[in-house]
């Protein structure tokens, strides 16, 4: 099913095609009616957050997320569980059902063994938000890491400057990405460089910035080459 999930999101993002549940779930129909807009604002907003989201539009349920009873006409039987799976300490191993990859890196990571330990460290949702997802861009990521690590803490404040850094390369690589899969005519190495930027995107929620920047400087200079090589074969046509 996660599977299934990951290659509609892919759909939507290749061809724009939206995916919609089949039939609205009791979640739906309450959160969104003009009444809960009225008389619970706050609840309403999170609803359109949700429905205009990557993951609202890639058909995803608020069940996927927060368990519960999407078929309950009673609230409070609507409502059972709800809040267990998006309790701050458990949010890794709720997006982890879809985002694998991700889950597995971060918990390698300081980040998640303070978040074991403490229940108060990163996750998920402090860099990508919560119903409206964010993708962490170059500027952003900074602010995000200073929260924590900054002068005043003493806690390694250079890492938001290294991470910026990193992230800043990273989105050079996905310029190159798109033309070289557009473009490039290997498409064996096209296959090849998109297998390695997936395990770095992964590799980047370990937060070990050392290895990842060597990674990175590795994958943007394969990038440069291929780039410059579908260039080649492009002018040649």
């Amino acid at each position: 099913m996660n599977r299934l999930r990951i290659m509609t999101l892919a759909l939507i993002i290749v061809t724009g095609m939206v995916a919609l549940p089949a039939v609205a779930s009791e979640c739906m129909k309450c959160h969104s009616s003009p009444i809960f807009k009225v008389k619970h604002k706050s609840l309403y907003d999170y609803f359109v957050e949700f429905r205009d989201s990557v993951h609202g539009i890639a058909g995803l349920d608020c069940s996927d997320c927060h368990g519960g009873d999407t078929q309950a006409t009673d609230p409070e039987m609507a409502h059972v569980g709800v809040r267990d799976r998006v309790r701050y300490d458990r949010i890794p191993e709720t997006c982890g059902e879809c985002h694998e990859n991700q889950k597995v890196a971060f918990c390698t990571s300081d980040h998640y063994r303070i978040l074991e330990d403490t229940g108060t460290a990163p996750n998920c949702v402090t860099c990508h938000g919560a119903m409206e997802m964010d993708f962490i861009f170059a500027g952003r990521v900074k602010n995000t890491c200073a929260f924590c690590h900054n002068m005043e803490s003493g806690n390694n404040p250079e890492i938001p400057d290294r991470a910026d850094y990193i992230l800043s390369k990273i989105n050079i690589i996905k310029g190159y990405r798109s033309f070289v899969e557009t473009n490039g005519k290997d498409r064996e190495l096209v296959a090849d460089l998109a297998h390695s930027y997936e395990e770095l995107s992964a590799k980047w929620h370990r937060f070990d910035l050392t290895s990842v920047a060597q990674d990175t400087k590795e994958l943007l200079g394969q990038y440069r080459s291929a780039k410059a090589q579908a260039v080649k074969d492009k002018r040649k046509n």
